[in-house]
């Protein structure tokens, strides 16, 4: 799908990066974050804690209060949780825009992802919070991005556009 946009853009003679910014792009996960999923796929608090950004989020993770540890981990499979979306593998990142050292990525299972995107819609389709796709925030330091919210942002009120 993107190789055929970017084809077609080039084909038209418009430039290459105006078309390659209309489909969003995704990436498998990098080491970090794959470290990160796979505690919180683990369900190891502990381990999720030291791998994520020092701060609220971390401290959150290790002090879980029963709706917070049901956002992340659900109470029973097929549950809308951040550990739903990531126990269906290959999974699928679209990083978001970085501000001030910042950024929310988007992460799905690849097959969810191709089917949600629509080539005549702009934008990215995330589909059902927890349950297609979740939202992780990050933040960079200096060994690089690090998960900064154990993926709560997934849970967050969606701020009207208009």
């Amino acid at each position: 799908m993107i190789i055929r946009s970017l084809v077609l853009c080039a084909a038209s003679g418009l430039a290459l990066t105006a078309c390659a910014t209309s489909e969003p792009v995704c990436r498998p996960a990098e080491m970090g974050e794959r470290a990160a999923f796979g505690a919180l796929v683990a369900h190891d608090e502990a381990r999720l804690a030291q791998l994520m950004a020092q701060g609220p989020g971390a401290e959150r993770v290790r002090a879980l209060d029963p709706r917070v540890e049901a956002q992340i981990f659900g109470v029973r499979m097929g549950d809308a949780a951040v550990r739903t979306v990531l126990m269906q593998p290959p999974l699928c990142v679209v990083d978001g825009p970085e501000s001030n050292g910042e950024r929310i990525s988007y992460v799905f299972p690849q097959a969810r992802f191709q089917a949600l995107q629509n080539p005549d819609l702009e934008g990215l389709e995330r589909g059902r919070p927890g349950l297609d796709s979740i939202a992780c925030r990050y933040q960079q330091g200096p060994d690089g991005w690090r998960l900064s919210d154990a993926c709560l942002q997934t849970f967050a009120p969606v701020a009207s556009s208009s």
